[in-house]
């Protein structure tokens, strides 16, 4: 309970300045009852520094069974160079996912339909010209609750991250490959219903890394077909 609550706790405690905004958009189209894609576009920024990333990505989801999906997702991202939008072949970077979700409540017809509970558990692997292949594995859960005959709906989340090459260490005789956690993320807010199956969450949160910590404000906009 502190891993989620003391992050939470402590967005005071950090200048404004440090804030990343993250603003993203996608739409999500349902081919039939197991099976769903989707696309995306989003951008970020640390605000009183300026540009971090513009992304766009797509994924398709694949229901094994009640409560349990498969998911392939890649993305295609720009970075940022000196807080600037510059566009080299060097700024790019290129990231491909394959894992599960599993709805916990679903899975076993347990409470609530209006609350939903679920584990995210997830390979990534990112590319980029002059950096050696990342290797990650991302957990995550997430809780919510549906409020009946109210547009608002409480959401929160926590993700961790897991690097299965984050040390490299070079000796005489061979190369030694360690891993490390990385990072963790907190979120929490609500999604907000809008006519026509569109949505909007609004959240904050906290990113803890190695690096430091940063507060995060995060806009996200979706559209179901």
């Amino acid at each position: 309970m502190k891993k989620i609550l003391l992050p939470i706790l402590l967005w005071s405690s950090f200048s404004f300045s440090q804030t990343g905004l993250w603003i993203d958009a996608g739409i999500t189209k349902k081919w039939n009852k197991n099976q769903t894609s989707g696309i995306g576009i989003g951008n970020r920024q640390n605000l009183g520094l300026g540009f971090d990333r513009l992304f766009i990505d797509g994924k398709h989801q694949v229901q094994l069974l009640d409560g349990l999906q498969i998911e392939a997702a890649y993305r295609l991202a720009l970075n940022e160079k000196g807080d600037q939008l510059v566009i080299a072949g060097d700024r790019f970077s290129q990231r491909y996912q394959l894992g599960f979700k599993f709805s916990i409540l679903d899975a076993f017809d347990f409470g609530s339909k209006r609350l939903s509970l679920s584990w995210a558990s997830t390979q990534q692997w990112g590319l980029r010209i002059g950096q050696r292949t990342s290797s990650i594995w991302r957990n995550k859960i997430s809780l919510g609750y549906d409020v009946k005959d109210f547009p608002l709906s409480p959401i929160m989340s926590v993700e961790h991250f897991y690097q299965w090459n984050a040390n490299v260490i070079y000796t005489p005789t061979e190369v030694l490959i360690t891993g490390a956690s990385v990072q963790w993320r907190y979120f929490i807010g609500a999604e907000i219903e809008l006519p026509k199956k569109q949505s909007v969450k609004v959240q904050v949160g906290l990113r803890q890394r190695t690096s430091g910590n940063q507060p995060l404000l995060r806009l996200s906009y979706s559209k179901d077909f």
